[in-house]
């Protein structure tokens, strides 16, 4: 029994045994599978390592040089861009310059940009004291008794500075021509309705215009070199209101500086009498009676021919009167039929502070 059992405990021990070594043998083969996963990592970061640096060519430094300089420029372009560094591109540059010339050009007319006098000394403006005491001065003294009553009654305006005739090309030398100043039918209401304004009659007959002679309410059109009058135009009516006659006077001044020629006046005063005449013969002519009558009846308007103006004199007549269109101190209607600018003038065309002094010349 003895040796039965003990047969039976050494086969147990001996199937213990090798149970334990089967463990022992699993264990480092586990052991060993799981370090071998460190080892091939290491080894695959040994072959990552960047072996020492190959010597470059004198060719291929230069390129790579090349290489950093474009990829800096590319982020340089990219965090600050042109437009913010305020810089214009060099392509731009000539193209904007065009175009700003361009826009300043056909924004002339309604420009207030001071100007050198007529005395061509490049200063801005000229002040009060350095203008001459009255315009007699400036016209010529041949009809210096003429003028005697706007000296009287009028003041000149404080207008823009005296229109350049080179103001009036771009950059490329190219004439700029301003679109006609086209009449229309609320253009000539309008001229009434600033004639009721201002308080004026229309004149009957010449009985009234000689009635308005002698209260000076008329006076007489400023003909010197740089203004005459059409010897067609009879004698009495060679009259207007005194402001009409000054802005005649500085406007006649202003375009002898840039041309050297006169300005003509075709008509000024009229009657209803004479309109009415008119009427019968002249189809273009303005009733004498109603909201559409002629401004000429009131005395504030006149006619100045285009006749015989080059383009260059006719673009510098619509330049300079558009801003005073626009500031509503006259109403221009340019005619083609009988081929005159047709200007009626207002009273607020003299600044009301002006009363009593003597006429100054404007710019």
């Amino acid at each position: 029994m003895r040796s039965g059992r003990a047969t039976t405990s050494e086969s147990r021990s001996s199937r213990a045994g090798v149970g334990s070594s089967r463990h022992a043998a699993a264990a480092v083969q586990s052991s060993t599978s799981r370090r071998a996963p460190v080892s091939s990592r290491v080894a695959a970061h040994a072959q990552a390592q960047p072996s020492a640096p190959a010597q470059l060519s004198p060719r291929e430094t230069r390129a790579q040089l090349r290489r950093d300089r474009r990829q800096q420029r590319n982020l340089a372009a990219a965090a600050a861009p042109v437009a913010a560094r305020g810089v214009r591109p060099v392509r731009e540059t000539r193209a904007s310059r065009r175009a700003e010339a361009a826009a300043q050009q056909r924004t002339l007319a309604a420009s207030n940009r001071p100007s050198a006098p007529a005395g061509n000394d490049n200063r801005p403006f000229a002040t009060v004291s350095e203008t001459p005491s009255n315009i007699s001065s400036v016209l010529g003294g041949s009809d210096r008794s003429r003028l005697r009553s706007i000296q009287q009654d009028a003041a000149t305006p404080l207008l823009l500075p005296g229109l350049r005739v080179s103001s009036l090309y771009d950059s490329r030398g190219r004439l700029v021509v301003p679109p006609p100043l086209y009449g229309s039918h609320e253009n000539l209401l309008h001229q009434n309705e600033m004639a009721n304004r201002d308080g004026l009659d229309r004149i009957r007959d010449d009985a009234d215009l000689l009635d308005l002679r002698r209260q000076q309410k008329l006076v007489a059109l400023p003909e010197n070199d740089a203004l005459r009058v059409d010897a067609r135009l009879p004698e009495n009516r060679r009259f207007s209101r005194p402001w009409t006659a000054t802005f005649l006077a500085v406007l006649a001044r202003d375009h002898y500086a840039n041309f050297h020629q006169p300005l003509q006046v075709d008509s000024a005063v009229r009657t209803v009498e004479f309109q009415q005449r008119l009427t019968h013969t002249n189809g273009n002519a303005a009733p004498s009676t109603g909201d559409t009558a002629s401004p000429h009846l009131t005395g504030q308007a006149v006619d100045i021919a285009k006749h015989g103006l080059s383009i260059t004199e006719i673009a510098w007549m619509r330049a300079y009167l558009q801003p005073l269109i626009a500031e509503g101190k006259i109403d221009v209607e340019e005619e083609f039929q009988q081929a005159c600018f047709h200007i009626s003038v207002y009273k607020n065309y003299v600044p009301a502070n002006a009363s009593g002094l003597s006429v100054l010349a404007a710019r």
